[in-house]
């Protein structure tokens, strides 16, 4: 269950409340027993229930005065968890402050109660959901169940048994059947949940199989029949969560099993077809939201105003946990960056400063910065003009540091790591860009030629020295396929990087985690409207011609790539030899480009030399 900030709500009118609770149980579709409510705005489940809470209201309204466990928090909802007797408690207070959540107050719709309708609802219709107890739909709003035993969010629990081997693999496809049978019979109560992803799915042992339990009643949505269009576009929802952990077999098995236990009219191929339609348009959707969330004040970020017209935006959480990150287990506050930021310019000089790169360019330092009580590794990157008529550009476009700021958010919500961008800063007099700084977290890996080449060829290194050769050769190869995956998830998104060379990739390795690919320099990344074939292939052709330097990749070590980059679950056999013969094709005339370049430089500086000493 998702959790929040406590904030009081207004109290809504009880004669409005008690006539929304009725609206949300129509007569025809009540529960056998009705809600045994007092004249405190609290509806038991039952007559055990009343006896379990009847005397625990104060402990219920106030929790974290109590010996509760906050579990979760946002803005809207806040969950704890506690024990009444015998009994583990999960209790969620709602407390939204947005317009809707306030217009719903007043109107009297109570989200507690809903909550608690659908859950006996769902319960008597075979849709199994936490035991509810009580809904209190005063003030404090609040809604409280009984803990179910043994459970995992179903996201944790998949990702645990896909690293249990086979029994694993015996355990997911139960739970492929057990969830298809879920979410039919909740279809076929005309029942639709609006946030349907796994981590609203409790998965329980039960006799050796797991149980499914559903949770997060309160976006649930009743209808009187549901269209085959609001079906694909529920389970579109949940092929969003799944499509990178599941195989195409997995998600085909989940579909004939939900179409003959539903009912539903149409064939296999159908139905596939039309689900994949929207969850496409789900997840544009999905990403548009989280990118709108990056410009505005939330607990994640928030915009900051400084002295000497500097203004920026700076991260006070991360929702996001790149590879090695520390900074993504740290809440910091806007003035504890107003404090360090404050610093401007002076943040790249001092004696403590390491210097990675000073060019025409730009300036980048790294050291330690301390943010309130958090000492981070930051690199510190000061952006400078090479061309003087891009003072007039400057002035319609943001800065790259804000630009950098913003994408590398964007596409870590996409499924691409990056070091962890913290904080980014803009001087403006006017119009007039004069000045900007971007912070980065810095990473504790290596680029991809130094670890191909040093870590696992040449150089015993202490984390690697206990592998075996065989061993060493399947995590180069996992990296080089994840180095097609990454590529291929970007162009997929419609961006595309000018400068993807294998110096701005690095790779995380830990025995416990794997080796992850992290995209650094996002200079160079843009968004395009759509990306066309020739973009694709000079992304690949970039980062083929870098990989030629690295004399550990062999010719074989850079096919691996071009297939990570076009193999997709279902595909089937990929008729490769035409994109590798382009791609070869186009690496040779970079090559040649690269010489040319080279050659004239060095004539250059030639005839610079000779003229000096002329």
């Amino acid at each position: 269950m998702p959790a929040a900030k406590a904030t009081a709500p207004p109290q809504p009118d009880r004669k409005v409340t008690q006539r929304a609770a009725n609206r949300l149980m129509p007569p025809s579709h009540e529960p056998h027993s009705p809600p045994a409510t007092d004249n405190t705005q609290v509806s038991y489940a039952d007559d055990e229930a009343r006896t379990l809470l009847s005397d625990q209201r104060a402990s219920l309204d106030a929790p974290s005065e109590h010996d509760w466990t906050l579990v979760k928090q946002n803005a809207s909802r806040t969950v704890y968890r506690g024990s009444i007797g015998d009994t583990d408690i999960y209790l969620k207070h709602f407390h939204g402050r947005s317009f809707f959540h306030r217009l719903a107050r007043m109107l009297g719709v109570s989200q507690a109660a809903r909550e608690l309708y659908f859950a006996k609802y769902l319960r008597a219709t075979g849709v199994e959901t936490p035991k509810p107890l009580a809904a209190s739909t005063g003030q404090p709003e609040w809604y409280a169940t009984v803990a179910v035993e043994d459970a995992l969010p179903g996201d944790q629990w998949h990702d645990t048994q896909r690293e249990s081997g086979p029994a694993g693999r015996q355990a997911i496809a139960n739970a492929t059947i057990a969830l298809a049978e879920l979410i039919a019979r909740m279809h076929s109560a005309g029942v639709i949940h609006r946030d349907l992803h796994c981590g609203n799915i409790l998965v329980a042992r039960h006799q050796d199989s797991p149980r499914l339990v559903l949770t997060d009643l309160h976006r649930l949505k009743r209808r009187r029949r549901l269209t085959r269009l609001c079906k694909t576009a529920n389970l579109a929802q949940l092929l969003h969560d799944l499509r990178d952990t599941t195989t195409r077999t997995q998600r085909l098995r989940f579909l004939k099993h939900y179409l003959a236990l539903s009912g539903a009219r149409g064939t296999l191929r159908g139905w596939e077809f039309l689900i994949d339609q929207m969850a496409r348009r789900h997840t544009r959707k999905h990403h548009a939201h989280r990118d709108r969330r990056i410009n505005r004040k939330n607990r994640y970020f928030t915009e900051v105003s400084l002295p000497n017209h500097w203004k920026g935006q700076v991260v006070l959480a991360s929702k996001h946990h790149p590879p090695g990150s520390t900074a993504a287990n740290h809440v910091l506050t806007a003035e504890q960056w107003t404090e360090v930021l404050a610093l401007g310019p002076k943040l790249l000089e001092g004696d403590d400063i390491e210097v990675i790169k000073d060019s025409p360019s730009a300036r980048v330092v790294r050291r330690k910065l301390k943010i309130g009580s958090v000492e981070l590794d930051v690199h510190v990157k000061r952006p400078r003009r090479k061309k003087i008529w891009k003072i007039l550009l400057d002035c319609f476009r943001t800065s790259r540091p804000l630009r950098v700021f913003r994408l590398g958010h964007q596409i870590m919500t996409r499924g691409v790591d990056t070091a962890l961008p913290l904080a980014a800063v803009e001087r403006r007099i006017g119009p007039f860009l004069t000045d900007s700084i971007l912070i980065t977290e810095s990473l504790q890996a290596s680029n991809l030629n130094q670890f191909l080449h040093v870590r696992l060829a040449h150089i015993a290194d202490p984390q690697l020295s206990e592998l075996s050769q065989a061993r060493r050769e399947c995590i180069a190869r996992n990296v080089l396929s994840g180095l097609g995956h990454m590529v291929r998830r970007l162009h997929d998104n419609n961006l595309v990087h000018r400068d993807l060379k294998s110096g701005n990739i690095f790779v995380h390795w830990t025995p416990q985690d794997g080796p992850s690919i992290v995209l650094i320099d996002l200079d160079g990344l843009k968004r395009v409207s759509r990306i066309s074939m020739r973009q694709r292939f000079q992304g690949l052709m970039r980062l083929n011609v870098s990989l030629l330097a690295c004399t550990s990749v062999s010719h074989h070590g850079r096919l691996r790539m071009l297939l990570g980059y076009l193999r997709r679950p279902g595909a089937g056999r990929i008729q490769f030899k035409p994109y590798w013969r382009v791609l070869q094709q186009w690496s040779a005339r970079k090559l040649n480009q690269q010489i040319t370049s080279r050659r004239k430089r060095q004539r250059k500086r030639q005839r610079d030399s000779r003229r000096a000493t002329a």
